[in-house]
């Protein structure tokens, strides 16, 4: 599976290649919270989570061979 990270939670994973995100193996039934938890990224820092592009829940269950793209809080004003 692929994961795609955005802005600062890029910091999580050492040498992190925006172009090419990050290749990870997980079993079927991992669920996102458990995929942030492995590659430690407190899931409180995520509030949008898109899975081959479409909008899922911490809980949702990976299969193990989709594009994951994980946003942090966007902040502005």
């Amino acid at each position: 599976m692929k994961i795609f990270l955005s802005s600062t939670l890029r910091k999580y994973i050492p040498d992190y290649d925006p172009d090419k995100g990050h290749e990870i193996q997980v079993q079927k039934g991992t669920t996102v919270s458990d995929l942030c938890e492995r590659i430690n990224i407190p899931v409180d820092m995520v509030t949008i989570i898109m899975v081959d592009g479409r909008s899922k829940s911490p809980d949702y269950n990976l299969n193990g061979s989709e594009r994951v793209h994980l946003f942090p809080a966007i902040g502005g004003g």
